[in-house]
């Protein structure tokens, strides 16, 4: 359905520029005369622009805070240890994602090696590095707490780009020196009531069936803004978490890209490194693992959509109000033209072009208008509220240099509408009779 608004749009956008170019090559006065009658009635006409000003810059001013939440969100859930890409052993996806100790990957630093030096991949890299999942029990006995955890040993270096979102609250991240030092969430802090420096004792599964534990000692705690996430987080070195779980495998390797439009490229360059060097592995790319973003994406299109039809549907009433009363007011004068020789066509044309015109006037000042506003609420930011399952609240601006489809929709909200709403009056003016007009009064 979306597409096929898309092509129309460009058809009618493509016919009233052919229009107003075969007219200046061979009506050229038919031109002069049409752009004149729109300062004919400056205050009807001044109306309708500010209907369509108003329209396309609310539209454009909308359209640029999705694309910046858009934007935000797809940033945040990548770089939430998510990553562009993400590598695991066969079977993981389809029956291992409940048990991942099952389904780890040996020989990680090799397939780290031949992912990070290979020539057209490694240049897209920012950060190659492998996680262990785990789930278990942490007790805090000096308040005689426990809470189950969900824990995950990562790289220390590789969580200053991965995990960058995750606000430290208290104390400090993982360090590469102190391989007992646990980063947990502020739920898990409130629920053990452990700060900083506080001794955890973990009670964990290992891939075996048996059980395993280690004490840690709280080195900082973290805020991602995910309720969820940080009533249960709990982080650890990659070494130390499998030392927890006397393993050496990881469950995932999860690649970050220096651009997410590398994404495609690089997927298909790792899926090439797989055949190549025989990797029991499977990828997959953000897009598919996030299935959160992809909800609040059609939940935001559905709203964009709906916004965007209200507001053409004002615009239509409003062009076509004002060309139908030039009708009224000018019948004399569309009888006089029709008696010096104007056929019907040539007169519905003229009230046509008076439409475009509206339009592409209406399309430049939408634009010019919208790029202001933009800019001006860019100086500080709109403060928004927490988005749902989220405990923070974010700064919104509007992002409208980086989308065309943006500006493309702005000037054919107002060119479409306009050529549309000239339709009816047009056809009316052309129908007029010349000795009925004439006794018009």
């Amino acid at each position: 359905m979306s597409e096929l608004l898309y092509y129309l749009a460009n058809a009618i956008i493509a016919y009233a520029l052919l229009l107003v170019l075969w007219t200046a090559l061979k009506r050229p006065t038919s031109i002069r005369y049409a752009f004149a009658n729109l300062f004919r009635q400056r205050r009807r006409s001044g109306i309708t622009l500010l209907a369509i000003i108003m329209g396309g810059g609310a539209v454009f001013i909308f359209g640029g805070f999705v694309q910046h939440s858009f934007s935000s969100l797809r940033e945040q859930t990548i770089r939430t240890n998510l990553g562009h890409l993400q590598l695991y052993r066969e079977g993981y996806l389809a029956s291992g994602a409940t048990n991942p100790l099952r389904y780890g990957i040996p020989g990680y630093e090799q397939i780290k090696q031949v992912l990070a030096e290979d020539a057209e991949l490694g240049p897209m890299l920012k950060t190659v590095t492998g996680q262990i999942e785990f789930s278990g029990i942490a007790s805090h006995y000096e308040s005689e707490t426990s809470t189950f955890i969900s824990g995950v040993g990562i790289e220390p270096a590789s969580s200053l780009t991965l995990g960058a979102l995750d606000r430290i609250v208290l104390g400090s991240d993982l360090s590469r020196i102190d391989g007992l030092g646990a980063t947990i969430g502020t739920g898990v802090a409130k629920g053990l009531s452990a700060g900083y420096d506080a001794d955890l004792d973990l009670l964990v599964v290992n891939p075996t069936g048996g059980q395993n534990a280690m004490s840690v000692t709280v080195r900082g705690v973290m805020q991602s803004g995910i309720k969820e996430y940080d009533d249960r987080a709990l982080k650890l070195p990659l070494k130390t978490a499998q030392d927890l779980l006397e393993t050496d495998e990881v469950s995932r390797i999860i690649l970050l890209l220096n651009d997410t439009d590398q994404t495609e490229a690089a997927l298909a360059r790792v899926q090439t490194l797989i055949k190549e060097q025989g990797l029991k592995l499977e990828v997959r790319p953000w897009s598919e693992l996030a299935v959160y973003y992809h909800q609040v994406v059609s939940l935001f299109d559905g709203i964009f959509f709906f916004i965007k039809s209200i507001v053409s549907v004002i615009v239509v009433f409003m062009i076509g109000n004002t060309l139908m009363m030039n009708v009224v007011e000018r019948t004399r004068e569309i009888a006089t033209l029709r008696a010096l020789g104007l056929t019907q066509r040539e007169v519905g044309r003229l009230f046509i072009l008076e439409g475009i015109f509206i339009g592409l006037l209406g399309a430049a000042l939408s634009v010019a208008v919208g790029i202001g506003l933009a800019e001006l609420i860019n100086i500080n930011g709109l403060p928004m509220p927490p988005s749902p399952g989220y405990t923070k609240g974010y700064l919104a601006f509007i992002l409208w240099d980086e989308d065309f489809n943006l500006f493309w929709f702005t000037c054919a909200l107002a060119i479409v509408t306009a050529v549309l709403a000239s339709i009816i009056p047009a056809k009316r003016a052309s129908k007029l009779l010349i000795a009925e007009a004439f006794r018009f009064t």
